[in-house]
């Protein structure tokens, strides 16, 4: 029996030796667009740590990504379009608790990260910027912050904004008014203002915070606030709709509103600092376009913006190469490719020592730069509820603005209809948890 054995010891190993030796590498799956994670960056980190770890990126689907948790097999590492979505997720269970990760990072060092640019990837619970880190945002953005059409203003002979004194919201209306330009039939030609889509709820929230008010009506955040002073700042953003200042349902625009203004249909976008990168590709962009500060309320008053919650990468709870996933998720916030990031200027990078690497060869990206910085000072999570996602907002939205811009609601019965759709949406997502 012993002679057997040996024998057999004598065979097995070495067949075993190579196979021991070379194990094969982990697989990340990486839940990403192909714009925040373009494949020759992936390729690279393969091809650098061949024994080590493969990413493999796996296409943006947050319904599928929910479906896949729930059944313990979620993509390691997700690119979340809001990170204040982490009031959603986090009490689903969806999403690791990196703390102890970061804690012991020499990449992404405690001390580096700017916390209020990453505010909505720290969340107890019940407050953003307290309790566990989930994740960081890839880059952020001030997104109340004006990029401008200078040979518009000229041409309508409008002075120039200053970029360090905001103007008002209802400055930036009265623009807006003037500048919108339409033909013989009423059709518009050129829009005085526009925005992402659903970017006014942000917008709203701080709007609200440099009012003193609240969102919300009660504790949890489940209830809307129908208090007159809050139902004024919605119904500011709807009448743009109403007067069609912004592209609407009777005069819709052909693209997004980024590529609006690009196109010259648009005078005047909140789009932040990363729209100025994409601006690039336009010839004479340097000196085509101004950049002025979040707007605020009142002159001399106070000063609030946000990041959307910003864009960045969290870990699903339950992956099973946690140590790995991490490794890929430093290489991606404050290695190669989070510097490289940094350095083309679509975002305030999150970590603090990355901002000398954003560019700044001419005015137009000292100017931006500088207005982005600066507005990052006033930054604020923006008044969300965690019993919906942000996005879930905008249907709601939309369907009661194309029909109050065709009069077949009022102004307050927009507002009433807002509200209640809102509340219903929490009360859903309360009765999901069980509470």
């Amino acid at each position: 029996m012993k002679i057997l054995r040996r024998l057999l010891i004598t065979i097995v190993l070495p067949l075993l030796l190579p196979v021991m030796g070379h194990a094969a590498p982990a697989t990340v799956k990486f839940m990403s667009s192909d714009a925040d994670l373009p494949a020759a960056f992936v390729e690279k980190f393969n091809k650098e740590n061949p024994d080590k770890i493969t990413i493999v990126r796996t296409e943006p689907d947050y319904t599928k990504m929910i479906a896949e948790a729930a059944s313990g097999n979620a993509s390691d590492l997700i690119n979340i379009g809001e990170g204040s979505d982490l009031a959603y997720y986090v009490p689903r269970g969806l999403f690791k608790d990196i703390t102890s990760y970061l804690q012991k990072s020499k990449v992404l060092k405690m001390s580096d990260i700017d916390l209020l640019g990453n505010v909505n990837y720290q969340f107890d619970g019940k407050d953003f910027g307290k309790g566990p880190w989930y994740g960081l945002t890839k880059d952020y953005n001030n997104i109340g912050a004006i990029t401008y059409n200078k040979e518009m203003f000229k041409a309508a002979g409008i002075p120039f904004l200053s970029e360090t004194v905001p103007i008002t919201y209802d400055e930036m209306y009265a623009l807006a008014k003037k500048l919108t330009k339409k033909d013989g039939s009423g059709k518009v030609t050129t829009w005085g203002y526009d925005i992402g889509t659903g970017w006014w709820k942000f917008l709203a929230s701080d709007m609200a915070y440099m009012s003193g008010l609240n969102v919300f009506k009660d504790a949890d955040k489940s209830i809307m606030n129908d208090d007159p002073k809050m139902s004024k700042i919605w119904k500011y953003f709807a009448q743009m709709f109403v007067d069609g200042v912004v592209p609407n349902v009777k005069n819709p625009a052909p693209s997004w509103a980024g590529a609006n203004f690009q196109s010259d249909r648009v005078a005047i976008v909140q789009l932040g600092y990363w729209f100025g990168a994409q601006l690039r590709s336009n010839p004479g962009f340097e000196k085509k376009y101004g950049w002025a500060p979040t707007p605020v309320l009142v002159k001399g008053g106070p000063r609030v913006t946000n990041t959307l919650g910003a864009t960045g990468v969290v870990m699903y709870a339950k992956t099973r190469v946690p140590d790995q996933a991490f490794k890929v998720f430093e290489w991606y916030i404050g290695g190669d490719y989070g510097r490289e990031r940094a350095t083309t200027g679509w975002g305030i990078p999150a970590l603090k020592s990355l901002e000398p690497l954003l560019p700044e060869a001419n005015a137009y990206d000292k100017s931006r730069k500088m207005i982005a910085l600066d507005d990052a000072k006033y930054f604020k999570p923006w008044q969300t509820s965690g019993w919906t996602t942000a996005p879930a907002w905008d249907p709601i939205w939309t369907k009661n603005a194309e029909a109050l811009v065709k009069g077949e609601i009022t102004m307050d019965k927009f507002v009433d209809n807002w509200y209640s759709g809102l509340n219903k949406l929490f009360a859903d997502g309360k009765a999901e948890l069980g509470r």
